[in-house]
């Protein structure tokens, strides 16, 4: 079930992600409180759990802002998925049965559609279900947690880029990609694609964001 802090954290990261806040913001607390209808306390508790997800910046004397966007950063979390997702394909692909393929392939569908490439919110909600599908027999509920919160920092990058190329998909792997190369157990050909997709969106970032 989801808290307030929950509703308060998702409210504020969507509107992040579509642009409401926009990089360098500043979230002074008595307007956030009255933009969202809550009371400080669990407002506070929301920007500190935004902060660890990389979405929220603290400075001393001037308070918290929105994170700004950087490519330094968004190498370093590229290179952070491909290491966190390579072992979790490693680890997963051995143990899925035909009922993981298939809901592997439902939420690929899903994460391919036009609407994925036009709402950021849905693409997180989707691309954090597909990891926790593809571990659901591995039994590693602390990899698929730091899968997670690295993705609640790339996903601000991405809906970024979406916004900048009005919904437009790179020239890269796709998803139904990996699913093939999943359902033939081709695990090193799959690694190969996931980090050329990755490298396709930091390339992408490296036209318009700065060290």
């Amino acid at each position: 079930m989801s808290t307030l802090v929950d509703k308060i954290v998702q409210a504020i990261r969507g509107d992040i992600y579509n642009g409401t806040l926009h990089p360098g913001f500043p979230l002074k607390q008595v307007e956030l409180a009255n933009r969202y209808g809550v009371s400080p306390i669990p407002l506070r508790e929301a920007l500190q759990r935004l902060q660890m997800e990389g979405l929220v910046e603290y400075f001393a004397y001037r308070g918290a802002i929105v994170a700004r966007l950087r490519l330094a950063e968004a190498r370093d979390i590229a290179d952070i998925r491909n290491a966190l997702e390579a072992l979790a394909f490693k680890i997963a692909v051995p143990t899925l049965d035909e009922e993981q393929l298939q809901r592997l392939e439902r939420v690929t569908n899903e994460l391919e559609s036009p609407k994925s490439y036009q709402n950021a919110a849905f693409f997180l909600e989707k691309i954090m279900e597909y990891f926790t599908v593809l571990l659901a027999n591995s039994n590693r509920p602390l990899l698929l947690e730091m899968i997670h919160t690295n993705l609640k920092g790339a996903v601000r990058y991405y809906a970024e880029l979406l916004r900048r190329r009005d919904g437009s998909p790179l020239e890269a792997p796709s998803r139904l990609d990996y699913l093939a190369a999943i359902r033939a157990d081709d695990v090193p050909g799959l690694l190969k694609m996931m980090e050329a997709r990755h490298a396709a969106y930091v390339a992408a970032f490296d036209t318009f964001l700065e060290e």
